[in-house]
């Protein structure tokens, strides 16, 4: 059987609509995997007879059966610009890695590792367009975002919001790799690195006084 979700993507992809992928790597150790479908508005015009809406939900309507067999859960979102929001959630990172027809489907290889708290995933090969495989889909660029609750080690993303924890990975032809590395032991805390500049300038502040106490001792001899 075709790879789900992917099939749904080609045609969107494919006839003008953008893919957003989105990972969370949650406290309890589970993941959760989203995709948001929608359109552009050359997209939306070809079908101007009817509301956009109606254009996201016909896809929708082909695909459920299949999405509903992979324990995804699907909702369409009337919005000004409306989307699809395709989701699942899986009890580990290593049963998404070895589940996920998403994720694997972009890529050649994917790694799961395990190193006590030390957990990594590594990609490669990324499947930006291979017409002649049909489990694949054609797109030139992608970016996934993996949010992560635990302290993260080593990663290659191109951007990192460090409020949320968030990696940003813009995939193509000639950047095909991901990598995210993470220590379950440490949760992430977005006020760790205010609390990490208040005790460096505490400690500067604190050598600075000892500075000049010893100073002035030094001139009273």
């Amino acid at each position: 059987m075709k790879k789900l979700v992917l099939l749904l993507i080609s045609i969107l992809v494919i006839t003008g609509c953008s893919v957003k992928y989105n990972i969370t790597i949650n406290e309890d150790l589970s993941l959760t995997e989203e995709a948001k479908l929608t359109g552009t508005a050359s997209f939306f015009a070809n079908y101007y007879k009817t509301t956009k809406t109606n254009v996201l939900k016909s896809f929708i309507d082909i695909y459920q059966d299949i999405l509903k067999e992979n324990k995804y859960e699907y909702e369409l979102k009337e919005d000004d610009i409306p989307y699809v929001n395709v989701t699942r959630k899986y009890k580990s990172v290593s049963d998404y890695v070895n589940n996920s027809k998403l994720f694997n489907g972009y890529f050649d290889e994917v790694k799961y590792s395990e190193d006590g708290n030390i957990k990594k995933i590594e990609t490669i090969g990324f499947n930006d367009n291979n017409p002649d495989d049909p489990e694949r889909f054609n797109v030139k660029e992608l970016t996934i975002a993996i949010k992560c609750a635990y302290d993260v080690k080593n990663h290659n993303a191109k951007n990192v919001d460090k409020k949320t924890n968030t990696f940003y990975y813009e995939l193509n032809k000639d950047n095909n790799k991901i990598l995210l590395e993470y220590n379950t032991s440490v949760k992430f805390n977005s006020n760790s690195e205010t609390i990490r500049t208040l005790i460096i300038f505490g400690i500067v502040v604190i050598g600075l006084w000892m500075t000049i106490i010893i100073a002035n001792k030094n001139k009273n001899r």
